[in-house]
């Protein structure tokens, strides 16, 4: 559940749900929702005793951790080390269950984990970027170049990551 009504701040302006998602600390609490083993992830957002909705939570994926504000800058560092944690978890759970679509769509976003953190949060995710074809097959687990399993494609993958390597060998 989100609390988010709308309210006067001590100093002078209104909170709301726009405000609380703009948060960093907030971010990463929709983004440890995102990434439980639970398949719904959907949220709940309060906004006053008549206001309720339920959203998907995919914010995260336009709304990084990183690019969240911020009262104490430190924290961005902090929680750049528990996302890259939670990532790891998360690929790993999928990876040994053979999630292998799920799998394929997290590795595809992971790059908007990266948004706003420091450079080397890269190093900490298992990101496979080789410019190889067979190498980049192998590591998302697809049997050929146009493998498609429930529409995620090699091509949303290496897209997702940013891999242009790939993306032109295609």
């Amino acid at each position: 559940f989100v609390l988010a009504p709308v309210v006067l701040h001590e100093e002078g302006h209104l909170t709301d749900y726009n405000s609380w998602k703009s948060r960093g600390w907030c971010r990463f609490e929709r983004l440890a929702r995102a990434l439980t083993p639970a398949t719904d992830t959907s949220v709940f957002v309060i906004k006053d005793d008549t206001t309720l909705w339920l959203t998907t939570g995919l914010q995260w994926i336009t709304e990084s951790v990183g690019c969240g504000s911020f009262t104490v800058e430190s924290d961005r560092g902090v929680l750049a080390g528990r996302v890259a944690d939670m990532f790891q978890k998360k690929v790993r759970q999928l990876s040994a269950s053979g999630s292998w679509d799920e799998y394929r769509r997290w590795m595809g976003a992971s790059v908007s984990l990266c948004r706003g953190f420091p450079s080397d949060l890269t190093d900490m995710l298992p990101i496979k970027n080789s410019c190889q074809v067979d190498e980049f097959l192998a590591a998302h687990h697809f049997s050929c170049a146009t493998d498609t399993p429930h529409g995620t494609s090699t091509l949303h993958v290496a897209a997702g990551l940013g891999n242009v390597g790939v993306i032109e060998a295609l």
